[in-house]
């Protein structure tokens, strides 16, 4: 998690932070521009794969592994019928 805030740091300072994050933004675009705020509210609310920041959770191999078998289940019984 501490990689993730550290490279969401670096990537809105690159983008057009150079001075660095505010604090707190206006309560009317505080969703849609990054603060220090934000990364808090992310930690405080067991925000584990920060989608609240922006990332997206990776699905898990067994995830994966199971949605295959359940496919190939359907178009098995597909072909059956």
């Amino acid at each position: 998690m501490v990689e993730k805030i550290k490279g969401y740091i670096k990537i809105w300072q690159k983008r057009c932070y150079v001075n660095g994050l505010p604090d707190e933004a206006p309560e009317e675009i505080s969703d849609k521009v990054p603060s220090y705020k934000r990364i808090v509210w992310a930690i405080l609310s067991n925000d584990h794969t920060l989608e609240s920041l922006g990332y997206t959770p990776k699905k898990s191999k067994a995830y994966t592994a199971l949605k295959k078998i359940e496919i190939a289940d359907r178009i098995a019984n597909y072909k059956k019928t």
